[in-house]
């Protein structure tokens, strides 16, 4: 009863639910009680309110980016171990959740299962060779301008010949529309680890990034309000646009299994089998004393809300204060095990609708580019598909298609959340372990530095 009445006390779930409905609801009549097909002109005036939504959310993703990245970052280096620790944790999670949703998603499939249905239009096939794909990579790992990185990506073009093999090609560059996102992410991690190192000479930069953060987190906060509005006029046009309903909802249906059986291996099996492996320890001794944070990260699905219930329920557990101060709040900005599994299957569903044929590479590339995005990930509510258009932009496919799974992104970002929760709880745990075990003393008290207010 308390989870329903901390549910109901978010509005904007209501509301979200009620849009999503109204359009589901539109989009049906229109679509069945129209005598003339809708044209192309007719869908984009109806999704044209969805539309200025989405351009909001592309204009705040970048300053939203990499100010939480280089926040998050920038006292890595001064909280010594602990925060070496805490970094190969996340990363091993994290990239776990990435490496079993690519399974999952290329086993079951959830976007390809009736390829005889033409449900969204195909886009022009485009010709590669997996060496320029691996270069075109670490090129744009390191833009050659930071400015041109927020608007293009470097890509490798072979100009067709069939009279020679692909390889003999003539080759040639151009620079592609859309966010250098592993370009922008990597700058902004050796930004954050540059301003760490300066010491005192960096706080005015470092508050500078944290403000701005939080600026940026709260304008994301108001545009998240218009999702309501926003979805009765995409789903609406998207119902409108598909020529097989019914073959639609079953893929979604596939999907949603997709997503969830993810997030259950995730966070039931493969976080605390990692948890047993560095401790020895049960790890279902730490997760059914988080209910707290559970039922708080259920009702507002923001993982930034939860920290002082999550640090609560650890210090009850009998984690250090020195660590759980310290693992939790920046575990809720750079450790996003449920976005990213649910970005990189919302990804992969998404170019599976398209009938598009990437190879295993591109789809580790998309994965790697799925990762790199969580780190810094705003925890707010809803904010997994504001990095799933991240996420399709830069792999050049079309972001308006996120509209098909907004419809249930609002249920399932609680889930994502809570497997958030998990991560962070069973991370300080970890540490603590290590270092109860390692040092009989106490914590270094250099974290504390950094963590109590």
């Amino acid at each position: 009863m308390n989870i329903l009445k901390e549910v109901l006390r978010q509005k904007i779930i209501l509301w979200t639910v009620i849009g999503v409905c109204a359009g589901i609801s539109l989009g049906l009549i229109l679509k069945t009680f129209t005598l003339q097909p809708w044209t192309k002109r007719n869908v984009m005036y109806l999704k044209f309110p969805g539309e200025l939504f989405m351009r909001i959310v592309n204009c705040l993703i970048l300053p939203l980016i990499t100010s939480s990245i280089v926040s998050a970052t920038c006292n890595l280096k001064k909280s010594g171990r602990i925060g070496t620790m805490a970094l190969y944790y996340y990363t091993t999670t994290t990239s776990l959740g990435i490496i079993l949703s690519v399974i999952l998603v290329q086993t079951i499939r959830p976007g390809d299962l009736l390829k005889d249905k033409n449900i969204i239009t195909q886009n022009t096939t485009r010709y590669s060779i997996t060496v320029d794909t691996i270069l075109d990579l670490f090129r744009n790992f390191i833009p050659e301008n930071i400015v041109s990185a927020t608007l293009f990506q470097y890509q490798t073009v072979l100009q067709k010949n069939e009279s020679v093999p692909i390889d003999e090609w003539k080759i040639d560059h151009m620079n592609v529309p859309g966010t250098d996102v592993l370009g922008l992410v990597v700058f902004s991690l050796v930004l954050g680890l540059a301003i760490g190192d300066i010491g005192a000479k960096g706080e005015p930069l470092i508050n500078f990034f944290l403000s701005l953060s939080d600026a940026m987190m709260k304008i994301m906060s108001w545009a998240i309000m218009l999702v309501p509005i926003s979805a009765l006029f995409l789903i609406s046009a998207k119902i409108l646009e598909v020529e097989d309903f019914n073959s639609l909802i079953k893929r979604l249906g596939i999907y949603i299994l997709t997503v969830f059986s993810g997030l259950l291996i995730q966070g039931l099996i493969l976080l605390p089998l990692v948890y047993f492996i560095c401790t020895r320890q049960s790890p279902y001794n730490v997760i059914v004393k988080l209910g707290p944070a559970f039922a708080t990260a259920f009702g507002t699905s923001s993982s930034t809300a939860t920290v002082p219930v999550t640090i609560s329920c650890l210090e009850r557990i009998g984690i250090p204060s020195k660590i759980s101060n310290f693992i939790v709040p920046i575990g809720a900005t750079i450790n996003m095990d449920g976005i990213a599994l649910y970005e990189s299957i919302g990804a992969i569903f998404i170019i599976q609708l398209h009938g598009l044929q990437f190879s295993l590479f591109k789809i580790i590339i998309i994965c790697i580019t799925c990762t790199l995005s969580c780190i810094g990930a705003a925890g707010l509510p809803s904010g997994g598909y504001v990095m799933l258009i991240m996420v399709l932009n830069s792999v050049g496919v079309p972001v308006e298609d996120v509209s098909l799974i907004i419809a249930i992104d609002w249920f399932v970002d609680r889930f994502r959340t809570t497997l958030n929760i998990i991560a962070d709880a069973l991370g300080a745990g970890i540490i603590s372990h290590h270092y109860k075990k390692s040092k009989q003393n106490s914590i270094p008290e250099e974290i504390g530095l950094y963590t109590s207010t």
